[in-house]
């Protein structure tokens, strides 16, 4: 007999599949190219709201990564809440909502860029965007934020050489553990992107887990460095999330290494080896004919 809607939700629940989301910047202003990575308190607000209506709690990835590894049973309506790349709106307006609403959350941080501006935004016109100094990273950490690693200079790992993507995962992981005083277990591939190499790089490292994105819910099949986690940009409703986590609309814990997914690094190394022969600038310039 083919399963109702409320018989595959359950079934979800019953695998331990979970939503662990990932935000990047929380504020009112920034420009209209990056509007969509951006949510004000109120819409941040709006979220977590929903999931405490629903029964949801949070924890954090270090902690979904040690019940993991125990074979211990995640707590029913558990949730992770991310944030990426170390931004100074973090302290600002994401850290005393969630404290209102009582959510735990995971902050990942770009370390080459720690006390200055998120310059690899300059596409999107957000390169002069603050990033926390470590004093605040400190303060976080000491509140109560798992504070994580997202490499040094924010790249597409993967299409990295094996030694340069080593250092940025390993340079990261001892820079915030130095700047912190305190062990960092966890790591979020920059945009995303990871290949069997970058995982490997990861648990060599000494991580205990890392993330990636792939738009899906995690359960306890995952590779603990391949943990999919689901985007929440501005054009997401509170209303759409929950229908996105609760809902047969997302896959749970979708492979690491698709087939599309190789395509698509093959060109983005293609890519990446273009534009160090061809500079921006001068493509640029060549384009506009200057």
């Amino acid at each position: 007999m083919a399963l109702t809607k409320d018989d595959r939700q359950k079934e979800r629940f019953d695998m331990q599949a979970i939503p662990i989301l990932v935000y990047h910047s929380v504020g009112r202003t920034c420009g209209p190219a990056y509007r969509r990575w951006l949510v004000t308190e109120r819409e941040l607000d709006a979220y977590l709201q929903a999931l405490t209506q629903r029964g949801y709690r949070s924890m954090t990835v270090r902690d979904l990564a040690l019940l993991r590894c125990s074979g211990q049973p995640i707590p029913p309506r558990t949730c992770v809440i991310t944030f990426d790349d170390g931004l100074r709106d973090f302290a600002e307006a994401a850290m005393p909502v969630l404290v209102d609403r009582k959510f735990a959350a995971t902050l990942y941080v770009a370390t080459g860029f720690v006390g200055a501006t998120a310059r690899w935004l300059a596409d999107l016109d957000e390169g002069n965007r603050p990033m926390l100094n470590w004093s605040a990273l400190r303060d976080l950490h000491d509140a109560g934020i798992e504070i994580g690693a997202h490499s040094v200079t924010h790249p597409e790992l993967d299409t990295l050489s094996f030694a340069k993507a080593t250092s940025e995962l390993r340079d990261s992981k001892k820079a915030l553990e130095d700047g912190l005083g305190a062990a960092v277990t966890t790591f979020a591939y920059p945009h995303g992107y990871a290949s069997r190499a970058t995982r490997r790089i990861a648990k060599d490292a000494g991580y205990l887990a890392a993330c990636r994105v792939r738009h899906a819910l995690s359960d306890e099949t995952e590779n603990l460095f391949a943990l999919s986690r689901i985007v929440v940009t501005s054009e997401v409703t509170p209303d759409a999330l929950l229908d996105m986590i609760e809902t047969p609309q997302l896959p749970v814990a979708p492979p690491a290494d698709r087939l599309i997914a190789t395509g698509w690094r093959a060109a983005r190394r293609l890519r990446a080896l273009h534009r160090s022969v061809f500079p921006r600038r001068q493509v640029a310039g060549a384009e506009s004919g200057a």
